[in-house]
């Protein structure tokens, strides 16, 4: 047991005074004789006696007091009735005589509401009966072994029930069809045999060309001669294989692609198209140029005028379709060109064309963008219609010969393209959208090149986001 350090009070250094002047003379000291002898023994007790017995020897107190309750009152002639302290035996609710605004007569139905007395959480379960979670009302456990689903039915209807470019989906939407292609971006896209030719860029890396097919076959083409890199259009019929590349240069290829050598004429290309064995290109000048089958000159096609798109048309033996500019640089008419050498100019009495122009022609049908947004259709009676909605149309390509048109539709709000499918009625719908892939800030969902491949019913879009086919329903 450690004994406490007791110093001697001699050897603490005098305290200063507490109150009063610094001069003032200190109260002596208590001397041991001063305290007065309590008597006993020397005890080390602190104790404050608190737990002792009161002596109640020395209190004065009135043996004939009672308490307040017994104590006769001080008025004994004031009538206060029989009162009672508690009265629990009251039938009528004390709140059956407050008046004030919004109790009065109204039932809230509480006195109604039946006691219960252990209150559940949710945490088992739901209580009502008609918030039981019925086994009908879950998928089966072995869905997924009983074939391919419908994407409907894996997709909760609320889920991206949102209206696109302000148009409403489309009671079918399009599929994506075929085995995914190994590019992580493309910059044309044209049919081509059993599939379609693609200009895009590996996942590694590096540019190709492809040849793809939806049964996933993926050919890689020698393409000797072009900077794949560069590929800005491609136009494809048969063996003969023409390419835009960056800075209007055309390279044309007549082993399929294999070796590709550039055209002599001095000219800065803008469109290309491949008809019936003739090479027609578009200058960004406005001129329309053809080079007759296995020739390789070009010549200005002066019916046409200067001309702000072009497009194919993609009617069984059909020519050219051009957009002639007036005199102050506007799409004013429509030139079409026939196979037989023939063309005819018609005025075009719809809204005015976006600027880069689009064109797309199927026999009597033609439909080309919108400057607002949307498209200009031009019927098989003659009548130009306009119709449209949000976004910027990237291209276009009609589906049959009824006039069933696909436009795809950039919204750089959310970086996706939508494919509107407009009907030969008129009806507009919204049935598939593309969206930037990977998160790459390089890589966003701008549609840049479709084509609608009539011998295996699919849409066929190149993108930054790479290439898919839709199958047409």
């Amino acid at each position: 047991m450690t004994t406490p350090d007791v110093r001697d009070d001699d050897e603490l250094e005098e305290l200063p005074p507490l109150d009063g002047d610094e001069g003032e003379k200190p109260p002596p000291e208590a001397q041991p004789d001063d305290v007065d002898d309590v008597g006993g023994e020397a005890s080390l007790d602190d104790s404050t006696g608190e737990a002792d017995p009161v002596d109640t020897a020395e209190l004065d107190l009135d043996e004939g007091e009672e308490g307040w309750v017994g104590e006769p009152a001080e008025t004994p002639d004031l009538d206060m009735g029989e009162v009672a302290l508690i009265d629990f035996g009251g039938n009528v609710p004390a709140t059956e005589d407050v008046e004030a605004p919004g109790v009065g007569d109204e039932d809230f139905g509480f006195g109604n509401a039946p006691e219960r007395g252990g209150l559940d959480g949710g945490d088992e379960g739901p209580l009502a009966a008609d918030e039981e979670l019925r086994e009908q009302d879950l998928p089966a456990l072995d869905a997924d072994e009983e074939g391919d689903l419908e994407d409907a039915a894996l997709v909760d209807a609320g889920f991206a029930a949102d209206e696109p470019l302000g148009l409403a989906w489309a009671t079918e939407p399009w599929s994506r069809v075929g085995a995914p292609v190994a590019l992580a971006a493309a910059t044309a896209v044209a049919c081509a045999g059993r599939g379609a030719l693609v200009a895009g860029r590996s996942e590694g890396g590096t540019a190709e060309l492809v040849r793809v097919d939806l049964e996933g076959t993926s050919q890689s083409v020698p393409s000797d001669g072009l900077e794949v890199a560069d590929v800005r259009a491609l136009a494809v019929e048969g063996d003969v294989v023409a390419a835009l590349v960056e800075g209007g240069g055309l390279r044309v290829s007549r082993d399929g692609g294999a070796r590709f050598v550039a055209t002599g004429e001095a000219m800065v290309a803008a469109g290309v198209a491949l008809a019936a064995g003739e090479l027609w290109v578009r200058t960004r000048a406005g001129a329309l140029l053809v080079a007759r089958a296995g020739e390789a000159t070009f010549a200005k096609h002066v019916a046409a005028g200067a001309v702000a798109a072009m497009a194919r048309d993609a009617a069984a033996g059909g020519g050219m379709a051009a957009l002639a500019l007036d005199d102050a640089g506007t799409p004013a008419a429509l030139v079409r060109v026939m196979v037989d050498g023939g063309a005819a100019r018609e005025a075009i009495d719809g809204a005015e064309a976006r600027s880069p122009a689009l064109l797309a022609a199927r026999g009597g049908h033609v439909a080309y963008a919108a400057r607002r947004g949307g498209v200009v259709r031009r019927t098989p009676e003659g009548a130009w219609v306009e119709h449209a909605w949000e976004g910027s149309v990237t291209a276009l390509a009609f589906l049959d010969d009824a006039g069933a048109l696909v436009a795809a539709t950039y919204s750089d709000a959310d970086d996706t393209t939508a494919l509107v499918r407009l009907d030969a009625a008129g009806g507009a719908a919204v049935v598939a959208r593309i969206g930037a892939a990977h998160g790459e800030p390089e890589v966003d969902g701008r549609v840049l090149a479709l084509v609608h491949d009539d011998a295996r019913g699919v849409v066929w879009v190149a993108g930054g986001f790479g290439v898919a086919a839709f199958a047409v329903t």
